[in-house]
């Protein structure tokens, strides 16, 4: 079905699928424009619909949802603007919060749904799930204190170098640069050779970015405070981090030499959905509770 490009496409299309509220994700396998949103066109495969639909389900959502993906955050915006003007309805959007609140408050409204950290890896890619992951590929009766210990000690490392990334990509954002945040996380790691974020190739990132921002020196001049930088770090690292993690030990502690990515990603999402549906995290609860009663 093809709707012409009105707002009232976007506001009826849930007639035409049996459901009472499309809700909008990123993610998918291309970046679909305004104009093919409003004619019907989305993507039905996403690993961020996968996450929210766990999420919507976790929290006991009432009513009947069809998810849709967008591909890159740039449609999303536009159609948290129209929620925002209120030129549609029976319509949401979840969208990654990244670090979007640092130059101007996120517009607020029951239909615009956010992810608690960066983005949805930061919820996935925990140190509890990591090492739960990990423990199901080693086919020992129980992960050994000794393993969960160097997993401890290399999330506690990122962390530490997460503080200064944090502050180097609020820096880069304010003079409307990215630092981190334009590039592949797998670029850090290298789990043939340690579980831990390379801080040479941290290092080598610094010297190759630091001359790209037009006001120097650059310095942040307000504290983090209660900014958490595992919470608000770059979400594509700490997925590398733990899949790194469970490469590494795994060639040392398994018969598994190699892990498909996606397999992983799967795998990790799952695991995480799983500890949902026993007791969902209080943060989404309360975004989707109230998108149910709105």
């Amino acid at each position: 079905m093809s709707f012409t490009r009105t707002n009232s496409g976007i506001t009826n299309g849930h007639l035409f699928y049996d459901a009472e509220i499309i809700v909008y994700t990123e993610g998918g396998g291309r970046s679909i424009s305004i104009e093919d949103v409003e004619k019907g066109i989305f993507n039905s495969k996403s690993i961020d619909i996968k996450f929210w639909n766990g999420l919507f389900s976790a929290a006991k959502f009432n009513k009947k949802v069809e998810f849709r993906a967008l591909g890159s955050k740039t449609a999303s915006k536009i159609i948290r603007e129209k929620i925002i003007s209120n030129s549609i309805r029976n319509v949401a959007v979840v969208i990654d919060r990244d670090l979007d609140f640092i130059k101007e408050p996120l517009p607020d409204s029951p239909f615009i749904l956010y992810t608690k950290g960066y983005s949805w890896e930061n919820d996935v890619y925990s140190k509890d799930n990591t090492i739960d992951q990990l423990n199901s590929f080693v086919l020992e009766q129980d992960l050994s204190e000794r393993i969960k210990g160097e997993v401890s000690l290399a999330y506690d490392d990122y962390m530490r170098i997460s503080r200064r990334l944090l502050r180097l990509e609020i820096i880069f954002r304010r003079q409307n640069k990215r630092f981190i945040t334009e590039l592949k996380g797998e670029r850090f790691f290298d789990s043939k050779r340690s579980p831990r974020i390379n801080k040479g190739q941290v290092l080598k990132l610094i010297k190759e970015k630091k001359n790209e921002l037009p006001t120097r020196p650059a310095v942040l001049d307000e504290r983090l405070g209660g900014l958490c930088p595992m919470n608000n770090s770059y979400g594509k690292l700490l997925t590398h981090l733990s899949l790194a993690i469970v490469s590494f030990f795994c060639k040392r502690h398994s018969s598994i030499t190699s892990i498909p990515f996606l397999l992983f990603e799967s795998s990790m999402l799952e695991r995480y959905i799983h500890k949902q549906v026993m007791a969902c995290d209080d943060y989404y609860k309360t975004i989707i509770d109230r998108l149910d009663t709105a």
